[in-house]
């Protein structure tokens, strides 16, 4: 996404809040979402305001990015690879089925396993 489709996703944002949409508040979401697309994040907005369970929340970045990241790992092939990784750690019970996704804060624990899993492995390379 570039900065004008950022500013364009804050438009389509405060339709639904009244959300202030400024120059400084596109930016901030381009260097937050920029490698995502612009279609990936108008749907997690849009889902954000339709589901029930979020739909009076404030909307952050953060919830855009949960939502984006999250069906980036829905395909089957992901979906197991996600089952079998969180088995692994210790994350679900090793009953849990193999092609169930995630619960939210199981998906949540993994791909922060994951980031820390990462930054060791970048320091030792350093």
């Amino acid at each position: 996404m570039n900065l004008q489709e950022a500013g364009k996703l804050l438009l389509v944002a405060s339709g639904f809040d009244r959300r202030e949409v400024s120059e400084l508040n596109a930016t901030a979401w381009h260097t937050a979402l920029g490698k995502h697309s612009y279609d990936e994040c108008e749907q997690a907005v849009i889902a954000h305001f339709t589901d029930a369970a979020t739909r009076h929340e404030y909307l952050t970045v953060g919830h855009v990015l949960d939502r984006v990241e999250a069906q980036g790992r829905m395909s089957k092939r992901a979906v197991e690879a996600d089952v079998r990784s969180a088995k692994a750690r210790g994350l679900i019970d090793r009953s849990y089925p193999a092609r169930e996704p995630l619960p939210v804060d199981v998906a949540r624990r993994l791909a922060e396993a994951r980031r820390r899993d990462m930054e060791q492995v970048q320091e030792l390379e350093s």
